[in-house]
């Protein structure tokens, strides 16, 4: 095994990773605060304000904006590295043990609830790995809208567990898309499937619990990222080269935002406002972070001369990154509608959809369906890959509030 070969100083990283991932019960979910003294705490409109603390003394930024630049991508995945989900998936198991161990569990079937963008199939797929379960493939729309039962027949035989990531991927809002979930749901309440997990992403879970509301106060969550947690895991995915130091500073005051290796352990404020304003989601807290890194353009010696530099000498060199204050999170058309919020929140309820589906779900025209998407892409708020359209990770605060302000049913988080 890997972990018996690690190094001790890779078991404590592991160890303080696997501590940042908790999952608790939906109800015990915290959104973090703001900090009390925070004049976001009043007024918050966007991403702007995150990084915006300025000296009374001097309004004048310590960085001007327009001078920085964003990074390469090969540098800036040495800066944010991709998520580990491993550790999450560890954290997971510690929190399924129990089940996992019963004889006759009171339940055989798990739910974890994810936040959009928070990865939770991916933890759920990982986990199944480690007991080998079978992976269940979602139905096709096909057999959704023919409610084509022989979709039962892909669960195993035996008496391993087995995994249903994307459970939003189940069902359609639609007369007929809704047949083999409540099948689904039926036979796992009875014990028929045998033992699995099931993840569903949150808004889709918002909506089920009207089509099958049976108490599942059970299902589990990622517990909420907050500043503490959050300064903690952006430090871990940094790769840090030898004899160097990066800080990372406030391009408006010029403050120390994390330094890494870290020289105090105070949490700076301008990530407890981050991690309030992504409300505790550690991948859109990490999407904004990424999209926030600048650097300074013309540096008299490249990185690689000072490297070579500072190793003659025995020193130790600090790499500025600059957090962008100005970074704009993705608005909504200004001629957004009830159309477009039907659009949205269809792609919300679903995880993403192929366009073609939409005029099936909406009482909305095909072209029409396409227009309102395309207008959206443009302006960043909806993106397309692998044949589906879904709310883009930058904009989803701001679509969010725009389906809540038009009491459109949102998630519980």
């Amino acid at each position: 095994m890997t972990e018996r070969n690690s190094s001790p100083d890779q078991n404590i990283k592991s160890k303080d990773l696997e501590s940042l991932w908790e999952f608790v019960p939906l109800a015990d979910y915290h959104i973090p605060s703001l900090p009390a003294r925070s004049a976001a705490a009043t007024s918050w409109t966007s991403l702007k304000r995150i990084f915006r603390r300025v000296n009374e003394e001097s309004r004048a930024a310590v960085k001007e904006e327009a001078k920085l630049r964003l990074f390469t991508q090969a540098r800036l995945k040495y800066l944010v590295q991709p998520l580990n989900l491993t550790e999450a998936a560890r954290a997971l198991d510690s929190s399924l043990n129990e089940w996992m161990m019963a004889f006759t569990p009171d339940r055989s079937v798990k739910l974890v609830i994810g936040q959009p963008h928070g990865s939770h199939a991916e933890i759920v797929r990982q986990w199944g790995l480690r007991y080998r379960a079978t992976p269940i493939t979602p139905p096709t729309y096909k057999q959704i809208f023919t409610r084509d039962l022989h979709w039962f027949d892909s669960w195993p035989e035996s008496d391993l567990p087995w995994v249903l990531p994307n459970l939003e991927r189940c069902y359609l809002r639609h007369t007929s898309g809704l047949t083999l979930l409540r099948e689904l749901f039926e036979r796992s309440e009875n014990g028929r499937l045998g033992r699995g997990l099931i993840g569903c992403d949150s808004w889709g879970w918002a909506y089920l619990q009207r089509v099958w509301p049976v108490p599942r106060p059970d299902a589990l969550t990622l517990q909420a990222f907050d500043g503490q947690r959050l300064a903690r895991l952006l430090t871990h995915l940094v790769v840090l080269r030898s004899n160097r130091r990066i800080c990372f500073r406030n391009a408006k005051t010029g403050n120390d935002i994390l330094t890494i290796p870290a020289t105090n352990s105070a949490v700076p404020e301008e990530i407890v406002e981050l991690a309030a304003h992504s409300r505790g989601n550690v991948g859109i807290a990490i999407l904004y972070w990424r999209n926030s890194l600048r650097t300074e353009p013309d540096m008299e010696e490249t990185n690689s001369d000072a490297d070579k530099r500072m190793s003659e000498q025995g020193e130790t060199e600090e790499e500025r990154v600059w957090v962008s204050a100005k970074l704009s999170e993705p608005v909504l058309p200004i001629e957004a509608d009830e159309d477009t919020a039907l659009v949205l929140h269809a792609l919300l309820l679903h995880g993403g959809m192929p366009a073609s589906l939409l005029p099936e779900l909406l009482p909305l025209s095909q072209y029409r369906c396409m227009a309102i998407l395309l207008r959206l892409r443009n302006a960043g708020v909806v993106e397309w890959g692998q044949g589906c359209w879904w709310v883009a990770g930058l904009a989803y605060e701001n679509v969010r509030s725009f389906l809540r302000g038009h009491d459109y049913l949102a998630d519980g988080f």
